[in-house]
């Protein structure tokens, strides 16, 4: 199956198993994704917009086209990447994303990631980084590249489903040796270099990926001094993406 064939029947299976029904009623349309099937770079933000809604893609609105003057900053653009939000359908009058929401779209969005295997997520903004890392505050961890794995299981339909692993489950012996400080070579490196967290992805792990939290970038449209941060943290995205492929040639 084709990564198009298998992004088409995840947004089918969404759109039949009627998930979010209330945000589906409110919403003109599901936004699902955009940009690059190939990527090796996925930025996931939290919910669509009024322009999202109306046009069928994520960030095409004001805080979209910083991002698109970001990727630009580092020589891409939309069409080199992949965007796409953790929920599908546009909350009423662009509220948060409620937890239930984002519960309900995370299978979704993990077997979307499975789809593309990007080699860096970039989540922007608080809601998109903690889905992922709970724990983490974006104020002390925007732009430190932190490593994460999938664990595969079935869901009670039969369709495969990633379910994020945290630090402290499904602990391998990689794990339980990097908590010692004997982590796996490659992965120090990447930690030691980027000044990052990484929780000792084994390489027995059926999916591992990196990412890296930012700011969302309508942080930037309220706050001018939000913009350098986030183009500091972008500039960064290059040599990450340089040190993941030398991990990856190295495994």
């Amino acid at each position: 199956m084709s990564k198009q064939q298998q992004l088409d029947r995840i947004e089918q299976d969404i759109k039949n198993q009627n998930i979010c029904s209330e945000l589906a009623a409110g919403a003109t349309q599901l936004v699902m994704g955009d940009g690059s099937l190939d990527a090796k770079l996925m930025f996931i933000g939290e919910a669509p917009g009024a322009q999202e809604d109306k046009q069928g893609k994520p960030f095409v609105g004001a805080a979209g086209k910083f991002l698109n003057k970001m990727l630009q900053s580092i020589n891409l653009n939309r069409e080199d990447v992949y965007i796409t939000n953790i929920v599908k359908y546009r909350p009423p009058a662009n509220r948060d994303p409620l937890p239930e929401e984002k519960a309900q779209f995370m299978p979704f969005l993990t077997r979307q990631i499975e789809a593309i295997k990007p080699d860096l997520i970039v989540t922007l903004g608080r809601h998109s980084t903690n889905a992922f890392l709970p724990d983490v505050r974006i104020g002390e961890a925007h732009g430190q590249p932190k490593r994460k794995r999938f664990n595969i299981e079935k869901t009670p339909g039969g369709e495969r489903a990633d379910e994020l692993q945290g630090d402290a489950e499904a602990r391998t012996d990689t794990d339980r040796a990097s908590e010692d400080g004997a982590l796996e070579a490659s992965t120090q490196q990447i930690a030691a270099k980027l000044g990052g967290v990484t929780d000792g992805v084994s390489k027995q792990s059926q999916l591992a990926f990196v990412i890296l939290p930012l700011y969302h970038p309508a942080a930037a449209l309220y706050n001018g001094g939000m913009r350098t941060v986030l183009l500091e943290d972008f500039a960064r995205i290059p040599k990450i993406l340089e040190l993941i492929e030398k991990d990856k040639a190295k495994a």
